[in-house]
């Protein structure tokens, strides 16, 4: 974990594991979030480290942040959930105002989180009832809110978790951010199905924000992509979201950097089709 400087407000950033052998950018949550982090510290005020493997190993850094986002896998692999006493963390973060978010497969809750996802962030992914999968979108119209301010339009292919269960007692406290369905392919005409990214501002407790989105590493090439998801940590985080665009800016080269170096996927490759045709046999589903 590295930490990049003092500052007034504090933001956590919490990568789940790479897998060392894997296609160049899939999944890359460090990479990602070192990304953010840069983008972050470039905010007077603001201060930004990132935690690997799942959770800080010093907890401390817990205690002064004003945000906490978790970028990683789902299904229960998230490793926030793997104890009870990380998940009572997560309440008590949020209890004394501190902003949570989540961002990709991190927002795919195992039913019997189903409740807890929900009052942290408004609504999450259950297998078997939310929708999934990879399709370009089209992003042009945004609602009036600090995120979403002066965001350009752009398009992007990347995979998505959308259909959330969002429970109806937080319908006023979520804001709908960006819809992506294969069908309206990012027209908010996709209704509430489509959401795959909000924002969220219970009354009794900190923010949070989530976006589903974030599959593969180029998507950071997408400046917008980066002021959203940036924007949204700060807003979690109370902090406010600059208007000039030079925060944001990154070179190619710079991204291609901060890249996790992978191993050949092709063994995992093979392994992988092993299980899907098992479970096609099995009739089981995938998280």
């Amino acid at each position: 974990m590295t930490d990049h400087r003092n500052g007034g407000t504090h933001i956590v950033l919490v990568a789940g594991p790479v897998r060392s052998a894997g296609r160049a950018g899939h999944h890359d949550y460090t990479g990602g979030c070192q990304i953010l982090a840069t983008l972050l510290n470039r905010v007077p005020g603001v201060s930004c480290i990132v935690a690997e493997q799942g959770w800080p190993d010093d907890e401390s850094v817990l205690q002064q942040a004003d945000a906490v986002a978790f970028y990683d896998n789902g299904g229960g692999k998230q490793c926030f959930l793997a104890h009870e006493a990380r998940r009572k963390r997560l309440l008590e973060l949020a209890s004394r105002g501190c902003g949570l978010a989540l961002l990709h497969q991190a927002a795919g809750f195992p039913r019997e989180y189903v409740s807890l996802g929900q009052h942290l962030f408004g609504g999450v992914y259950v297998a078997g009832e939310s929708g999934r999968g990879h399709w370009k979108s089209r992003h042009r119209h945004f609602p009036d809110h600090p995120i979403t301010q002066d965001l350009m339009p752009w398009a992007i292919r990347d995979g998505w978790l959308n259909d959330i269960r969002f429970a109806d007692s937080n319908d006023d406290a979520i804001t709908p951010l960006l819809w992506s369905d294969k069908h309206h392919a990012g027209d908010a005409a996709g209704g509430r199905a489509a959401v795959v990214s909000w924002a969220f501002t219970p009354t009794a407790q900190g923010r949070a924000f989530v976006f589903t989105g974030g599959d593969n590493h180029r998507i950071w090439r997408v400046d917008p992509v980066r002021r959203l998801i940036a924007g949204g940590l700060l807003w979690s985080a109370g902090a406010a979201i600059p208007r000039s665009s030079g925060w944001s800016v990154l070179e190619p080269a710079e991204i291609a950097a901060y890249r996790t170096p992978r191993t050949s996927p092709i063994p995992r490759a093979i392994k992988s089709l092993g299980r899907r045709a098992r479970r096609a046999v099995s009739g089981r589903r995938k998280w």
